[in-house]
């Protein structure tokens, strides 16, 4: 027997809720705009209520901060009755942002020269080791065949 969908036993105008309010969002934009596009940040009402749905604890600290303002702002855009925030902290966790690509640097020559002249004459074994293992890798890229 295959189980039953949940969602047939949710009604309609309830499950609204549970949905971005792009109104609302369109509303605070200037307030949350680089949270809003950045999909970090999420805005729906329910009843008398702004909620607000975070995707990291920063930003729900922000808001919390900005909580007057979000209100006041919702009302001047024609949202009445909205009283009351409340920040929730998304369960579902936003894709990891693609890592920076590393920058290879050399030093140049004479600068890896006195690297390694000073590394052969300190008499600390672990400082020596750092400076010699910087001299030896910023050494110029070897030229990549055509």
């Amino acid at each position: 027997m295959t189980p039953q969908r949940i969602t047939r036993f949710i009604a309609r105008d309830w499950s609204a809720h549970s949905g971005r309010d792009r109104g609302v969002e369109r509303a605070l934009e200037g307030l949350a705009g680089n949270a809003l596009k950045a999909r970090r940040l999420a805005f729906t009402l329910r009843e008398d209520t702004l909620v607000a749905i975070c995707a990291d604890r920063g930003l729900a600290t922000e808001l919390r901060f900005q909580q007057r303002e979000l209100l006041k702002t919702l009302r001047a855009a024609g949202f009445e009755g909205i009283e009351q925030m409340r920040i929730r902290l998304s369960r579902v966790p936003r894709p990891a942002e693609p890592a920076a690509r590393l920058q290879r640097r050399e030093i140049p020559e004479a600068a890896r020269q006195i690297l390694a002249d000073t590394a052969s004459r300190i008499e600390d074994p672990e400082l020596a080791g750092a400076l010699d293992r910087l001299a030896r890798a910023a050494r110029p890229s070897p030229p990549k065949p055509d």
